[in-house]
């Protein structure tokens, strides 16, 4: 298990999961939200009129349930939200405790 960053333009976590998403995130997460919301069965408390509604903790989920349910992620802190406010406002890099310094992130 590999520690990851995710947030959804609010307070980021810190997440726990199989090695091979911590690896591969950009992957997973763009086939959660680009083709499994839209497509999955089993996604219809995500849609609405305007499209679909997700967060991070969503994310999750889907792994759980769906990808890894065999390997649960699970949440290891929420941190600070100064440490991604200026890389998602494109005025500069993350600023992650040292312990988490070599993390994936992805924003959904």
């Amino acid at each position: 298990m590999k520690n990851i960053l995710l947030s959804a333009d609010s307070e980021p976590s810190i997440y726990s999961v199989p090695d091979v998403v911590a690896d591969n995130l950009e992957k997973y997460c763009c086939e959660f939200c680009d083709k499994w919301l839209h497509e999955s069965p089993h996604t219809a408390e995500y849609r609405t009129p305007m499209g679909v509604a997700y967060n991070e903790n969503d994310f999750i989920k889907y792994l759980n349930t769906w990808i890894f349910p065999d390997k649960p992620s699970v949440l290891v802190e929420t941190i600070d939200w100064s440490v991604i406010d200026d890389a998602i406002n494109g005025r500069g890099k993350l600023h992650l405790p040292e312990k988490y310094k070599d993390c994936k992130w992805f924003n959904f």
